[in-house]
């Protein structure tokens, strides 16, 4: 398994562990409010953003998504 496949599954692991109940119950709280959501609701929103941008990275990443990488270019038929 390639390196940048790793480190997408650790982040994504770590991320979907930040939801549940051991680390989750650490920001349970409605105190204090951030932009005007309690601490619980902006905690889960946080982590739906940082899995996007995670899965984000992971698109822009690939190599089959870089044009520049690949040897059949638009020029060369």
């Amino acid at each position: 398994m390639r390196s940048r496949k790793k480190i997408f599954l650790v982040l994504l692991f770590i991320i979907q562990l930040s939801i549940i109940w051991p680390v989750y119950s650490l920001f349970r709280g409605v105190y204090p409010m951030i932009l005007g959501f309690p601490l619980s609701f902006a905690w889960i929103i946080a982590m739906l953003f940082a899995s996007f941008f995670l899965l984000l990275w992971y698109y822009w990443s690939d190599p089959a998504h870089n044009p520049s990488r690949t040897s059949d270019k638009a020029g060369d038929h």
